[in-house]
């Protein structure tokens, strides 16, 4: 068999095989042979119909046989004799029979890329150490204590910052010509008024729960229930910022009627040891719980630094090695991403079919990312393979234990599952990779920056109710 490899566009190459009429008839003949003892033919005893008869008779379904028979194995063959490393499905450009039976076939695989591995060892790389100090326990301790704080309404003054503000609310948005007014020269151009959906027309909400002044909270609520009473109504005006989730809020203003029902102060129990022990029943007093809660900020903050530390690595990799990936590939891992998306919405009790969300758009902002993943992939098996990176049925087994702990399963539940999708492959692959990252990370000079607290969380711009939180 002749093969020919002609290079293609972004790790494609494109097979020519020239199957000889020798090979295409011994095939062909072999099925017909064997056809012809299963087929049922008037006038022929069954088992006797000539391969002749059944050659004439069923030359369609023979050649398709053939076909099916002689391509993978020809395809095989090509493959392990020009040593490719085929990644997805193979594509039949074209297929033509030759007049003296012979097969000429084009056909197109994915590639794993050919790159040259940049020095990925002696890397500079930045380790942030985050120091845990007294002042950032006793804020731990003060989210607990917000977290078990009783609620008592005030009566003998108006609403203030901290306060906790119930009101049934009424929202309406505000027309373009309504937005613009006193805006100087802009007023006295005719607006045209916003089309309006139903949805957007009105806001009503009853019982909504206020916090004046805390995170997330816009300065716009604050400000309008701030001195408010149960009884008291309030009209004030919100302009949401641009990048305001849900985005039927974004960059509009609103006009609110809010009806103050009642006003609450939080009572936060002491920090005493009563307290400790009704945040967790096996503590003993206020020492433990700060002991424990020290311990469980220095836990989260050395994952966190060691998070930065891989991303940091993984960065310096992927920008030292510039290559293209297989679309195959990438396509696979966007999927991945786009269904673990999907599946963490449904875990949070969130139907998607019921989100006004452009899917495919949602899903070709994982492109990159995916790129990325798969770039990085290629590079740390290339590492596993120059370091002879082996995986041991020990560390298959750790892995899958982690997996099982994490997702709330049983080993055996998960194992069985694993081995039933044929993933435990996928598991070996994942292990090699993060042992190839960890001797990278080893073999790096670490520049120590030192930074006092636990970093803070990024500050949110919105909540899903749109006004509650304002």
């Amino acid at each position: 068999m002749n093969i020919t490899v002609t290079d293609q566009e972004r790790c494609k190459k494109q097979l020519r095989l020239e199957i000889p009429a020798e090979t295409v008839r011994a095939e062909t003949n072999k099925i017909a042979a064997n056809l012809a003892r299963q087929v049922n033919l008037p006038g022929f005893r069954r088992g006797h119909v000539p391969p002749s008869v059944v050659k004439t008779r069923f030359k369609k379904e023979l050649r398709d046989e053939m076909v099916s028979h002689l391509l993978p194995e020809a395809l095989h063959t090509a493959i392990t004799e020009k040593e490719l490393k085929v990644l997805g499905e193979p594509k039949v450009d074209d297929l033509k029979f030759g007049e003296d039976d012979s097969i000429d076939v084009t056909i197109t695989v994915e590639v794993a890329p050919e790159f040259e591995l940049a020095n990925y060892k002696g890397m500079t790389l930045r380790k942030r150490v985050y120091n845990i100090r007294d002042e950032d326990v006793e804020k731990t301790i003060d989210r607990l204590r917000e977290g078990l704080a009783e609620l008592k309404p005030v009566e003998d003054r108006g609403a203030q910052q901290g306060d906790i503000v119930t009101a049934n609310i009424v929202g309406t948005f505000l027309p373009a010509a309504e937005i613009r007014a006193g805006q100087g020269e802009e007023a006295a151009e005719p607006a045209q008024p916003e089309a309006e959906t139903p949805e957007q027309e009105e806001i009503n909400q009853q019982d909504v729960k206020i916090e004046l002044g805390a995170r997330g909270v816009l300065k716009e609520f604050t400000g309008g229930l701030e001195g408010s009473r149960a009884g008291d109504t309030r009209t004030f005006t919100v302009e949401y910022p641009a990048e305001y989730k849900p985005e039927k809020f974004a960059g509009r203003r609103m006009s609110y009627n809010a009806e103050v029902v009642a006003v609450h102060v939080k009572e936060l129990p002491a920090p005493d040891d009563e307290f400790a022990r009704s945040v967790d029943e096996n503590l003993n007093g206020i020492d433990e719980l700060r002991a424990k809660v020290r311990s469980n900020l220095e836990h989260e903050v050395e994952h966190r630094s060691k998070d930065e530390l891989r991303s940091a690595a993984i960065d310096q990799l992927v920008d030292r090695n510039r290559f293209e990936v297989p679309e195959q590939v990438v396509e696979k891992q966007i999927d991945t991403r786009f269904n673990n998306f999907i599946h963490e919405l449904t875990s949070q009790g969130v139907d998607p079919r019921m989100l006004k969300v452009d899917w495919g758009q949602v899903r070709d902002t994982q492109r990159e990312r995916a790129e990325r993943d798969v770039r990085l992939s290629f590079i740390l098996d290339r590492v596993a393979d120059a370091e002879a990176i082996e995986v041991t049925e020990g560390e298959i087994n750790q892995e899958i234990e982690r997996i099982a702990e994490g997702t709330n399963q049983t080993v055996t539940s998960l194992r069985a599952r694993l081995t039933k999708e044929g993933a435990l492959d996928s598991i070996k692959e994942q292990v090699r990779s993060r042992k190839a990252l960890d001797l990278i990370i080893a073999s790096a000079e670490l520049i120590k920056e030192e930074i006092e607290g636990p970093g803070e969380a990024a500050a949110t711009t919105g909540n899903e109710d749109g006004q509650a939180e304002g």
